[in-house]
């Protein structure tokens, strides 16, 4: 089987990588993708960060959560972390909480 061998450099890119990989030829199409090569210790972390007591939000809660913030951006300008704290305690309230 023939064998392609990467730089240095496009090495570090992969093994950093937390997402797939394309490979593209001279013209930039793309010729392959390679799945990432998760490390021992980025499995860890998952499998951590999986049994952590939440909470938990799907995508359309976040989705709604950053509007919320973003209205009150537009509305009040540059929002100081304990005004962001404070929104999020009110988007919880009008939409309960999560656990």
């Amino acid at each position: 089987m023939p064998q392609i061998t990467l730089t240095p450099e496009q090495a570090t890119l992969f093994h950093q990588s937390k997402e797939p990989v394309a490979v593209c030829d001279t013209n930039g199409k793309i010729i392959g993708t390679l799945p990432p090569d998760y490390s021992v210790e980025f499995i860890a972390d998952l499998k951590r960060r999986a049994n952590s007591g939440g909470p938990w939000y799907s995508g359309a809660e976040v989705q709604s959560m950053f509007q919320f913030l973003e209205a009150a951006e537009k509305r009040e300008g540059i929002l100081s972390k304990d005004r962001v704290d404070s929104l999020v305690r009110e988007f919880e309230s009008q939409h309960g909480t999560r656990s």
